[in-house]
């Protein structure tokens, strides 16, 4: 008797673990069924993000190069009408000044001014908007070139402006790298913001070195200029910020818009910091390397 009731309550046991186990089972597949639901979800949720982005690109790259295309078209197609508006008042103001000499009064020789200086400055925009157009267009074929060769052909282009403010540019070793001649006017548009934002009576000194890296090479071009507080570093680089009048500082607010179109179509990315002994600033662009 006692044997059975050992055996019974063995028995009891196993079934009251096999039920247990049971129990447990159920809930690991309910909560396995209910996990599997959520990763579906998930899944289906991440897939439809996923094709909303694309739908985004794609629009978004198609409205870029409409805007690209339209830049291009307007500041061309605008080029000939500010020829003439440039040519007729220097012939108006020729005239004017033949016909009445020191007669014509200081008001009409002011708005002679103001139509050449105005003339000037949107001639100035549409060349920029069309260099900044110019520099989203095509298809890149990157090739090795010499970092010193593209520095030197910026040079070359910049000597007046170089002679004009006696400005010194050095440079220490630079590699090879990936790109095309667009690199130029990135080189070139660095150095003349460097020269123009030098401050008055300042003496531009501009460094130029490149440091090697994995898979790229940094560039970082550094000036003794008026510097740029941290809260415009990221602002300056969009197409039409400034940062001071055109009393201050002469220029449409398109150069550095152009550089970082350059450096991103060349997939690097470009920033600027503060010298570390507070005097200019250090604009640093990541080009691929060889």
């Amino acid at each position: 008797m006692e044997e059975r009731a050992l055996l019974q309550r063995e028995l009891a046991r196993e079934r009251a673990a096999r039920k247990q186990a049971e129990q447990l089972l159920e809930q690991k597949s309910l909560e396995l069924y209910h996990r599997n639901r959520d990763l579906e979800a998930q899944v289906l949720e991440r897939r439809r993000i996923e094709a909303s982005l694309r739908q985004y690109g794609t629009a978004l790259a198609r409205s870029n190069a409409e805007l690209e295309q339209f830049a291009y078209v307007a500041s061309h197609d605008l080029q000939a009408p500010l020829r003439g508006i440039i040519g007729f008042s220097q012939l108006l103001n020729r005239r004017l000044q033949s016909q009445l000499g020191d007669a014509l009064d200081s008001d009409c020789r002011d708005y002679l001014r103001f139509i050449g200086d105005g003339a000037s400055r949107l001639r100035e925009v549409i060349h920029d908007l069309l260099d900044f157009s110019r520099a989203g267009r095509g298809e890149l074929a990157p090739q090795p070139l010499a970092l010193a060769d593209l520095l030197t052909r910026a040079l070359a282009e910049l000597q007046p402006v170089l002679i004009s403010t006696g400005a010194e540019v050095t440079h220490g070793d630079l590699p090879m790298v990936q790109g095309t001649a667009l690199l130029v006017q990135l080189l070139r548009n660095l150095i003349e913001n460097a020269i123009k934002y030098a401050g008055p009576g300042i003496k531009p000194c501009i460094r130029l070195e490149a440091e090697q890296q994995p898979g790229q090479v940094v560039v970082s071009l550094r000036d003794n200029g008026i510097g740029i507080a941290a809260e415009h570093r990221e602002r300056i680089f969009e197409i039409f910020q400034r940062l001071h009048t055109e009393a201050e500082y002469p220029g449409t607010g398109i150069g550095l818009a152009i550089c970082k179109k350059i450096v991103e179509r060349h997939g690097g990315r470009i920033w600027v910091e503060a010298a570390p002994d507070g005097a200019g600033s250090i604009f640093r662009f990541t080009l691929p390397s060889l």
